[in-house]
């Protein structure tokens, strides 16, 4: 699910363009609270994270991140017992109204899903250190949906994706299984990818052991981060060592992708 994401950043100048950050003469002292896409933005490209997430660039919202949130915040809404009209409408002024996204669409979207009124608990919010440590960075996220029911606990991940993939096949729900486990004192749980367009889903009861695998992950890429963020504290003219640019598939839908050319000669 995707979801709007405010700068890591505490307030300072952002740069009006590359080069030395207008930081090099102030240090600044990071608050960090991380979600799956963040930690993931860093996995894909470091050099895009801190542009987003360092610097507190803009990225403009697209159709499918437009379309994706219309949808979630529909089918919330169809659980709380909305009518399907209400529904459509409060996914449309969740989006502020994007010009992109098309009401049959939508409405296609939302009829897909396999809900009913009050089946479980929507956008479910969680916080949760990744280690015992009193200094251990922390996790966010919010889990569509929430069951509860004679087969145990589960939960799902809603998608408007054209293309289809496993759980296993990024670390999102083993992330979210994890958390839940936590937060419900579980050794076990269901978690479920559900493809609108496809009507198909991908489900995985998962361990423990596999769901710790994911908080590893989680962990590592986090203090992988903060360890940079302390170097780039240290030395602000290392910036663009400390998160470089990782030339990929992702390049096509990154907005920066021409400064990036323009600055290291890659991408694109």
């Amino acid at each position: 699910m995707v979801h709007n994401c405010s700068s890591i950043r505490n307030k300072r100048d952002v740069p009006a363009s590359f080069g030395i950050p207008s930081f090099f003469l102030k240090k600044v002292v990071f608050s960090l609270i991380y979600s799956f896409s963040r930690l993931s933005q860093y996995e894909n490209c470091p050099f895009r994270f801190y542009l987003k997430y360092v610097e507190g660039r803009e990225e403009p919202v697209t159709k499918p991140l437009a379309l994706g949130k219309a949808v979630h915040v529909g089918i919330e809404k169809r659980i709380q017992g909305y009518t399907l009209e209400d529904a459509i409408v409060e996914g449309y002024i969740a989006t502020g109204f994007h010009p992109e996204v098309e009401r049959t669409e939508m409405e296609s979207l939302i009829k897909k899903a396999p809900v009913e009124t009050g089946m479980g608990e929507t956008e479910v919010h969680f916080e949760l250190p990744l280690s015992p440590s009193p200094s251990a960075p922390k996790i966010q996220g919010f889990i569509d949906l929430v069951v509860e029911d004679e087969t145990g606990v589960w939960f799902a991940d809603w998608k408007t994706n054209w293309q289809q993939y496993g759980v296993f096949d990024s670390m999102q729900v083993s992330l979210y299984a994890w958390a839940l486990m936590e937060m419900k004192g579980l050794d076990e749980v269901y978690g479920t990818l559900y493809f609108l367009r496809f009507g198909q889903d991908d489900r995985h009861k998962f361990s423990r052991d596999e769901a710790e695998k994911a908080r590893q992950w989680a962990y590592d890429t986090a203090m992988d981060i903060e360890n940079k963020l302390f170097l780039l504290d240290i030395g602000p003219e290392a910036w663009d060592r400390l998160f470089p640019a990782t030339p990929s598939s992702h390049c096509k839908h990154c907005p920066f992708a021409l400064e990036c050319y323009q600055q290291f000669g890659v991408g694109l």
